[in-house]
């Protein structure tokens, strides 16, 4: 089987093929037929990518050690972006995923000839693989489907993974990358405290912001109660933020 560095390799060959972009969309289209399309009663608001313009929707279940990726979207440029993502990670273990890197993407060009919402929205297609990678990473055999037997840690992963699918409103990066969630509790019975700030205490839709945290965090499977403590101390800084939202942002 193919190492996911093999298959980045492979992929820059077939994209150095092309110099004019307009055939490497229209390459990205074909990827976009070939990929596994996710089952009709999958696609659900549970599977929704949050951060992109196009409706795009991302499965996952474990087969053997290894996951297996489902997607589909309304938008044929959309839909060749994540078949190409599968096609680097799907059949791939949960260990080899989250050491992966996406230089390939840089290799071939694909970033800097997206818009700026399609940019936005592969960068929240990588987060959400690497998540379910992060969620059956260290679990043998047939790792546990979602809502069986989820430990405390396991059920934390969850949570992360519904945060960053929360976005703040003047800057496209996920709270949880942003660094704007300070603390993350759950008890054994399903309730979750959460503590998290703003970038600014005077953000006109603090409301609105809190208000999507509870609502993401609710639909994790195993959670019957979300509380959120909004806080302004420490103060929100740049530091906080993951290498990832930095390179989204140029800080980098």
């Amino acid at each position: 089987m193919n190492t996911i560095q093999d298959i980045q390799a492979g992929i820059v060959e077939e994209f150095a093929v092309f110099t004019d972009w307009m055939d490497k969309y229209e390459y990205l289209i074909e990827l976009g037929k070939e990929m596994p399309l996710i089952d009709e009663k999958d696609k659900t608001d549970e599977h929704l990518i949050k951060g992109c313009q196009s409706r795009v929707w991302l499965a996952c279940r474990p087969e053997n050690g290894r996951l297996r990726f489902s997607a589909d979207s309304d938008a044929i440029i959309t839909k060749g972006i994540i078949s190409l993502l599968l096609k680097v990670y799907d059949n791939q273990t949960p260990a080899d995923i989250l050491a992966a890197d996406e230089d390939f993407i840089g290799q071939i060009g694909l970033k800097e000839n997206l818009s700026p919402t399609r940019a936005n929205g592969l960068v929240s297609m990588i987060e959400t693989v690497k998540q379910y990678a992060k969620h059956y990473a260290g679990m043998p055999g047939e790792a546990r489907h979602d809502g069986d037997g989820k430990d405390g840690k396991g059920l934390e992963d969850e949570i992360i993974l519904a945060l960053r699918q929360v976005y703040d409103p003047e800057i496209p990066v996920n709270v949880y990358d942003l660094g704007l969630i300070y603390d993350i509790q759950a008890d054994a019975d399903g309730v979750v405290f959460i503590k998290m700030t703003l970038t600014a205490p005077n953000c006109p839709i603090a409301d609105e912001v809190v208000a999507q945290v509870q609502e993401a965090v609710s639909d994790v499977p195993g959670v019957k109660e979300v509380q959120v403590d909004l806080v302004f101390e420490p103060e929100w800084t740049t530091d906080r933020m993951s290498e990832e939202a930095k390179l989204e942002l140029g800080m980098l």
